[in-house]
C-alpha cells in the first residue's frame, strides 16, 4: 500500500510481445527522497518496465501513478512534463554540439531562435539564452566537467560522455529520474563520485529509481531493492533483506548452499 511519501506506484502491470509475457503483474513503490533499484537477469523485464513507466510502452493491464497522478497511457513527452527525466544505457548526445549545447538542448521549455524573434523579442530571446547558458554552466561545473563546455561531444573522454548524459538528464528538471546502467564503464573512482553525487541528489529532493547489475553497487547504494526474473518480481525490500532472500540468492546471485 502506498505512503504519503509514495512517488511513484505500480500497480499490477503486464505487457506482453505476441506470445512472450515481458513483464507480469508488476508491483512497487518508490518512496520519495529514496533510491530504489530495479535488478534481475538479462530478459528479466527491467527496461520493459522503464519503457511502460515514461510512456515509451503501453501496458495491457495495471496502473502507474506519480504522485496521486495516473501517467499510464500518456506519451513520453506529457509523462516528462510530469516529472519523470529518463537516462538511457546508450549516451544519446548530440556528438557534434558542445558539451553546453547538449545540456541547453535538454532544459524544459526553452524556444528556438527565429526571425522573427529575432526581430521583435530580441530583448526576450537574449534574457532566455543567458539564463539558459547560465543553467549549462552551472551544471557542467557541479560535474566537474566546465572546461570542456565549449568542446564538442564526440571529443570528450568516455567518462565525461557519461557526465555530460547525467547533466542533459538533471537539465529536464524531473523530480523522478530513471537511470539505466549508470555506472557502466566508469573507473572504479568515478564509480565512487558517482554514488556521491546520487546520495546528493537525493538529498535535494530527487528520487531515483535505477536498474544496475553490480550487485556491490546496488547493496551500497540503494535504501530500497526489486528483484526481478522472466517478468515477475520475485522479491523487495531493503538491500540486506534482498541478499538474504532465499530465492534471491538462487534465482539472480547463483548462489546454491
Amino acid at each position: 500500500m502506498a505512503s504519503a511519501d509514495t512517488i511513484l506506484r505500480l500497480e499490477a502491470l503486464s505487457k506482453s510481445f505476441g506470445g512472450l509475457q515481458a513483464v507480469r503483474d508488476l508491483s512497487f513503490d518508490v518512496n520519495a527522497g529514496t533510491i530504489t533499484s530495479l535488478i534481475g537477469g538479462n530478459g528479466a523485464g527491467k527496461t520493459t518496465a522503464f519503457n511502460l513507466i515514461t510512456g515509451n510502452l503501453v501496458p495491457d493491464s495495471g496502473h502507474i501513478y506519480l504522485r496521486d497522478a495516473r501517467v499510464d497511457g500518456l506519451p513520453p513527452h506529457k509523462v516528462a512534463r510530469a516529472g519523470i527525466a529518463r537516462g538511457f544505457q546508450e549516451l544519446r548526445l548530440f556528438n557534434r554540439l558542445s558539451a553546453r549545447d547538449n545540456v541547453e538542448a535538454a532544459i524544459p521549455n526553452l524556444r528556438g531562435e527565429s526571425i522573427i524573434r529575432a526581430l521583435i523579442g530580441g530583448r526576450e530571446l537574449m534574457d532566455e539564452r543567458n539564463a539558459a547558458d547560465a543553467r549549462a554552466n552551472a551544471l557542467l561545473d557541479d560535474l566537474t566537467i566546465a572546461s570542456q563546455a565549449d568542446s564538442l561531444a564526440e571529443r570528450l573522454s568516455y567518462g565525461q560522455q557519461k557526465l555530460l548524459s547525467l547533466g542533459r538528464l538533471l537539465a529536464a528538471e524531473g523530480e523522478l529520474l530513471l537511470l539505466d546502467e549508470p555506472t557502466s564503464g566508469l573507473s572504479p573512482g568515478m564509480v565512487d563520485d558517482f554514488c556521491t553525487r546520487m546520495r546528493r541528489l537525493t538529498g535535494n529532493g530527487k528520487t531515483i529509481l535505477l536498474i544496475e547489475h553490480n550487485v556491490d553497487i546496488v547493496m551500497r547504494l540503494s535504501d530500497w531493492v526489486v528483484v526481478m526474473h522472466q517478468g515477475t518480481k520475485i522479491a523487495e525490500g531493503r538491500p540486506e533483506e534482498v541478499r538474504n532472500n532465499v530465492t534471491v540468492m538462487h534465482t539472480y546471485l547463483g548462489i546454491t548452499s
